[in-house]
């Protein structure tokens, strides 16, 4: 990887330009199959490689959320600290300054919950929220 994880991600941009060159690509195809041309080996192996290359990018989405989730976790502690820091110092009101502390000290357990949720829908697909056999009552 690179210096930071943004540089190894596409942009934007990139990611629309491969979508609306893969919306062509299925568009040409649907012509072919509708004028009765037969599916062959050729276009099985690249429907294949699609839907490998689909699977990496969902990989590599949940990677990219479980980073955004720790980034916001940390985000949460940092506040929390602070405003543990200023009750111990008595500034304001203690009391409701540690109610914020804590409010983030939550948000920050519910952020690496769901960091570790997107990191297992990473290394398993069978587990994403997106998987077209998953119910959402599935553990």
């Amino acid at each position: 990887m690179g210096g930071s994880f943004d540089e190894d991600l596409p942009t934007a941009a990139e990611r629309a330009a491969k979508a609306q060159q893969r919306i062509h690509e299925l568009q040409q195809r649907r012509i072919e199959l509708a004028a009765g041309g037969p599916p062959s080996l050729e276009s099985a192996r690249e429907a294949q490689r699609h839907a490998d290359e689909a699977l990496e990018r969902a990989q590599e989405a949940h990677r990219a959320a479980a980073h955004r989730h720790d980034d916001l976790a940390k985000i949460h502690e940092r506040a929390a600290n602070a405003l543990q820091r200023a009750a111990m110092l008595g500034v304001d009101d203690p009391a409701a300054l540690q109610e914020r502390a804590d409010a983030h000290w939550q948000a920050a357990d519910l952020s690496h919950t769901e960091s570790a949720q997107e990191l297992a829908e990473a290394n398993d697909p069978s587990k994403s929220s997106s998987d077209p056999g998953r119910t959402h009552a599935d553990p």
